[in-house]
């Protein structure tokens, strides 16, 4: 589509395939540049979508002492 916007490549690093991997189990229907917009936005919201929220706390599971029953209980939660 032509635009006089700036344009930007991005390769897919193993770590870019795999980010956009996840992306697509939530936005299945996206094509892979469609995903990267998406992923941007998400993370502009502060990674609100769950998604992300469900991966910040596979992150931080066990991470603080005595707080791991906090995050086993974030099954309790839908994702």
């Amino acid at each position: 589509m032509p635009t006089s916007l700036p344009r930007h490549a991005v390769t897919e690093t193993d770590e870019i395939t795999q980010i956009l991997d996840d992306a697509s189990q939530r936005w299945a229907d996206a094509s892979r540049a469609k995903l990267i917009v998406l992923v941007m936005r998400d993370w502009a919201r502060g990674g609100a979508s769950p998604l992300s929220r469900a991966r910040a706390r596979e992150e931080l599971a066990g991470s603080l002492p005595g707080s791991s029953e906090l995050y086993d209980r974030a099954g309790d939660w839908p994702a």
